[in-house]
């Protein structure tokens, strides 16, 4: 919910299409397309799902990232490095889709953010 506020508030003036665009792309072709996606077409958004990753939780001091790859690993802010980790995950399946759901939620919510946003200074 938090990065979904967070990217809700990224300042472009298409936010809400990419958005839109992003989510239709993963539950069309994943997420791996989403994040190629992204990488061209919205590359504060895809920054910023990155470190929902990376981020420790405050009450846990747990990161995703430690239940996606192994050794404590972070997921790497560079494309190509995040490609790789991402073939880390994809090994298993229920990783995978587990990163997917996680994923939908978080678009989803920064789309609704990004559209109230737009309600808001109309």
């Amino acid at each position: 919910m938090e990065y979904g506020q967070k990217i809700g508030k990224i300042s472009d003036s298409n936010l809400e299409s990419n958005l839109r665009k992003a989510l239709g792309v993963l539950q069309e072709d994943g997420v791996y397309a989403m994040f190629l996606w992204l990488e061209k077409n919205a590359r504060d958004v895809r920054k910023e799902l990155v470190e929902l990753f990376n981020k420790e939780d405050e009450t846990t001091h747990v990161k995703l990232s430690n239940y996606f790859l192994k050794s404590n690993k972070s997921f790497s802010q560079d494309f190509d490095g995040f490609c790789n980790d991402l073939r880390e995950v994809a090994i298993d399946i229920d990783k995978l889709l587990f990163m997917k759901k996680l994923l939908e939620r978080t678009v989803t919510y920064a789309l609704y953010h990004a559209r109230a946003k737009r309600d808001k200074n109309e």
